[in-house]
């Protein structure tokens, strides 16, 4: 194909990142679009096509200028006179090259030719350029400017890269940030028979199973055919899923509202104190003094002395710190210090705390509850070839509780991830409202254990996902180690800057461009994708839960 020239670099064209091209036409190309430049990157190399998207463009008149003032009334031209003096230029950002040898695309390092010819760039060209191996990629959506008809463009994330590498969705509420995910998610499942743990705190993700049964969304019709034959296969695959016992699973606290919403298809979390290290205690019992601390271990250790076979009942806990206090103070096993420190003051200012943690979070086993909430259950073992999604429904809990819950379910993935001798199966966390559950300001009882899994998770097979629309709330530490990057519409200042500073990904041009995106479209930058592109995200299969509610339908009209 003969591809049609739009106009020529001038200018300096040593930086990359901001090309200038003086075009033929006002009609030549539209801001976002791709070019390609011919270049050649050293003297014995045959040239090649350098990748490029418009950022930018400026159109200008000498007749028509801010100088001319009312002046521009006066103005005669013959009938059918050509206007003269039109000034028009594009800012262009290198994507790359494809590297002959490796495949990998490169930015060049020496500078391109000015007055090279800049020209159109067809689907095909594209198509060819973004090339991933979908067997080991997912479909996140189509390049904006190439997402219907017959010019498609599809674009991938490479599915290890994006779950062990962690994850950031970044995006101003109504931008689509949850669809997004949902997409995400679905395909993980699905496509890939992955494990998917999703932490909702607003029941959004859990409508896909709300009565008790796997719900649907409808295909909407500008669905490409790839998108419409993918769609059906993860409707039939999550059916199969659910019949063999896995697919979609929900969690739940121990609420009867709970069971109205699922139709008593939910699992009730009964989380197993004495699981948890002095660590995750401490966190989700903050205040404690070195004797309360004190008197909350040996009461633990005691525990599980009287009760060596689990479950065991989290009631007897608590009556160890009250009635049964003297039983405890009578132990044989006690040290000098330790027999010193049990006094009641103590013991029932850590009674106090652990029974309004239980009211809160209502998630904890005692001997009411059938079964103890197993966390190979929940996952998968390796062995288990079957994709589950994981909603733990957080709905109408106070943030503490939501933390809490949050904290001790990833505290027992990531403890089971790295058992030596019965791991489950590889994870990808999903943190909703991340800025509540890793804050920058820290003061989150789940803010530990994230950052842990931030550190640590890759190499034990544990991902995750955090989702936020304030991320200059987020903790940077988290976010910087979040190799993929996901931003929608963001238009807040600080959360521009914020996601300038802690991610090298975004060029000030990107920044520049998050204000103005449309609802459904994305940049996606990051080692999960070839190059940072402009994306705009797909269908889903399942039920959309994070839409607001059509209100002028719901007030209806007055009727006396």
């Amino acid at each position: 194909m003969r591809h049609q020239v739009l106009g020529r670099l001038v200018g300096d064209t040593g930086d990359p990142t901001n090309l200038s091209m003086m075009l033929n036409s006002s009609f030549a190309c539209r801001r976002g679009e791709f070019v390609r430049i011919r270049h050649r990157e050293r003297e014995e190399e045959e040239e090649t096509d350098v990748l490029g998207r418009v950022l930018s463009l400026s159109r200008s008149n000498l007749l028509y200028n801010s100088g001319m003032g009312s002046s521009i009334t006066d103005l005669e031209l013959m009938p059918g006179a050509r206007l003269t003096g039109e000034n028009l230029f594009g800012k262009i950002d290198v994507v790359g090259y494809r590297d002959p040898v490796t495949g990998q695309i490169r930015i060049p390092r020496r500078p391109l030719d000015p007055g090279a010819r800049v020209e159109t760039v067809d689907y095909q060209f594209l198509s060819n350029f973004y090339q991933f191996d979908e067997q080991s990629s997912l479909h996140i959506g189509n390049l904006v400017g190439y997402d219907r008809g017959a010019n498609i463009v599809p674009v991938y994330l490479d599915v290890n890269k994006l779950v062990t590498e962690h994850l950031a969705v970044l995006a101003m509420t109504g931008a689509g940030k949850s669809y997004t995910v949902g997409r995400i998610i679905e395909r993980l499942v699905a496509l890939h028979n992955g494990t998917v743990v999703v932490f909702d705190p607003h029941g959004e993700y859990g409508r896909a199973l709300q009565g008790g049964q796997i719900r649907f969304g409808e295909s909407t019709p500008e669905d490409d055919p790839r998108d419409a034959a993918s769609l059906e296969r993860i409707r039939e695959l999550m059916k199969r899923l659910n019949e063999a016992g896995a697919g979609i699973a929900v969690y739940t606290p121990q609420n009867p509202s709970f069971r109205a919403k699922y139709a008593g298809a939910n699992s009730e979390l009964a989380l197993q104190f004495d699981h948890f290290e002095m660590d995750d205690i401490a966190e989700i019992l903050p205040g404690l003094t070195e004797p309360q601390q004190r008197v909350l271990d040996v009461a633990i250790r005691y525990w599980r002395h009287i009760q060596p076979e689990e479950p065991r009942d989290i009631n007897r806990l608590r009556h160890l710190l009250g009635d049964g206090l003297e039983e405890l103070q009578e132990w044989s096993e006690l040290s000098a210090s330790e027999a010193q420190a049990l006094n009641s003051r103590s013991a029932a200012v850590a009674s106090m705390k652990l029974a309004r943690v239980l009211y809160e979070a209502q998630s904890f086993y005692s001997a009411a509850i059938a079964q103890p909430t197993n966390v190979h259950d929940i996952t998968g073992r390796p062995a288990d070839r079957k994709g589950r999604l994981v909603v733990v429904d957080l709905q109408g809990l106070s943030d503490t509780a939501r933390q809490i819950i949050a904290a001790l379910v990833s505290s027992e993935i990531l403890k089971a991830a790295s058992s030596k001798t019965d791991p489950i199966r590889p994870v990808f966390l999903v943190y909703e409202e991340g800025h509540n559950f890793a804050p920058a300001n820290g003061q989150a009882v789940s803010h530990r254990i994230i950052r842990k899994i931030a550190g640590e998770g890759r190499k034990f097979g544990v991902g995750f996902a955090i989702i936020s629309q304030r991320p200059s709330k987020l903790d940077p530490d988290v976010t910087s180690q979040c190799n993929t990057v996901i931003a929608m519409r963001l238009k807040n200042p600080d959360d521009q800057r914020f996601i300038a500073r802690t991610s090298d990904m975004f060029s000030k041009a990107d920044i520049d461009e998050l204000p103005s995106l449309s609802t459904g479209e994305a940049l996606i930058c990051g080692r999960s994708i070839l190059a940072p592109l402009l994306v705009k995200i797909g269908s889903k299969a399942l039920v959309h839960g994070g839409e607001s509610p059509a209100v002028l339908n719901v007030w209806g009209e007055f009727h006396d």
